[in-house]
């Protein structure tokens, strides 16, 4: 009889250690996949977290670029510096020092210089600057120089300080005054008074 209850008991003791060894390798495999599993959630996460910030900071790049100040077009720097010079020069003797209310604007339409500024402004636009705020001076040069040639003397004055301010900024140039009429380097009262003008002008 005892052999018998000391059988049953060996079975049962095998059983249950059987049973546990055969769970605790289950769960041991489980908790591996889940670690696993895991472990790549995390990675795909931090990936996830470095591609957005990449592109956040390509964004901002980029944004910078657009928003420059002045940007010139490749090998360009030089020859763009030196016409701003040499238009600021002749627009100072245009209008400088109260020559801009003595002028014949009818005989202005055809002078050699006036002509040539007209192609410069347009070369600057096209082929000497590339994307940046001062794109939008040259806009509004090329619009004071079509309303000034009908004679209004204000536009040509303005014409003048858009060239004046690029070329003491661009240039280093020392000047008595900075009007601050430009976008790239102005302010925004200036410039609101400016387009202000502008928009009238081309209004009428």
């Amino acid at each position: 009889m005892h052999r018998i209850l000391i059988s049953i008991l060996g079975v049962i003791v095998v059983g249950v250690s059987l049973y546990y060894i055969a769970f605790n390798n289950e769960y041991e495999g489980t908790t591996s996949e889940l670690n696993a599993e895991e472990l790549r959630n995390d990675e795909e996460g931090e990936n996830s977290v470095e591609s957005t910030n990449a592109e956040v900071l390509n964004n901002e790049e980029g944004d910078l670029d657009v928003w420059k100040p002045v940007a010139y077009q490749e090998n360009q720097e030089q020859t763009v510096k030196e016409m701003i010079a040499k238009q600021h020069h002749f627009l100072n003797n245009l209008a400088g020092w109260g020559n801009a209310e003595t002028l014949d604007y009818q005989e202005l339409k055809d002078d050699p210089q006036w002509l040539q500024l007209k192609e410069d402004i347009e070369w600057l636009q096209e082929s000497g600057f590339s994307e940046s705020e001062v794109l939008t001076d040259m806009n509004n040069a090329k619009e004071f120089m079509n309303v000034a040639s009908s004679g209004d003397t204000k536009s040509l004055l303005y014409l003048h300080r858009i060239f004046h301010d690029l070329d003491a900024e661009i240039n280093d140039q020392e000047v008595d005054k900075i009007w601050n009429v430009t976008h790239a380097f102005g302010n925004p009262s200036e410039q609101d008074q400016l387009l202000s003008y502008l928009t009238d002008e081309t209004n009428d």
